[in-house]
């Protein structure tokens, strides 16, 4: 088996790894920035910490490292056109306005209103892993939205969540 054929099947097979979509944002220096993810974890209880992965291009990265802060806004099913928004190339600010309402945190980061949850986050530690860095993140702050479902993605579209019948 070659690399490339390796690497080929790897994305194949992860694109049927389910998960929920989130938009991870940060502000700096009165700046925000935001991008789509899948590669958000919980990591511990106690303290209540995550992780996150953000290729170290990124727009995104730079401001994470800048403010150490950081939020997950894990989307509801009802806003496939926020991750469109956030996946696009668009100017950081216009992807704010394109889709959502955001609003700012008492921690000073953009929070999605409509989120089924969001999570506030200081930077705790990270690690680079090849293109990426894996933050560490101390929960702050957690947003919850009990009514709302989120938006899955596996095989390379967009799900909503049904119970499994017994």
């Amino acid at each position: 088996m070659t690399q490339d054929n390796t690497q080929e099947l790897f994305k194949q097979g992860m694109q049927l790894l389910a998960a929920s979509t989130t938009i991870i944002t940060s502000e700096h220096d009165g700046a925000r920035a935001g991008m789509a993810a899948t590669a958000v974890t919980s990591l511990a209880a106690d303290p209540p910490s995550l992780l996150i992965c953000t290729n170290r291009t990124a727009r995104t990265f730079d401001y994470i490292m800048g403010s150490n802060k950081f939020a997950v806004n894990v989307v509801p099913d009802s806003l496939t056109d926020v991750v469109g928004a956030f996946s696009s190339k668009e100017d950081k600010e216009k992807q704010f306005q394109m889709a959502g309402t955001w609003e700012r945190s008492a921690g000073g980061l953009p929070i999605l209103k409509e989120a089924v949850a969001s999570f506030e986050c200081t930077v705790s530690e990270w690690t680079d892993a090849h293109t990426h860095r894996v933050f560490f993140g101390l929960v702050d702050a957690v947003h919850l939205n009990p009514q709302a479902s989120a938006l899955i993605y596996a095989q390379r579209g967009f799900y909503k969540l049904a119970p499994v019948a017994a």
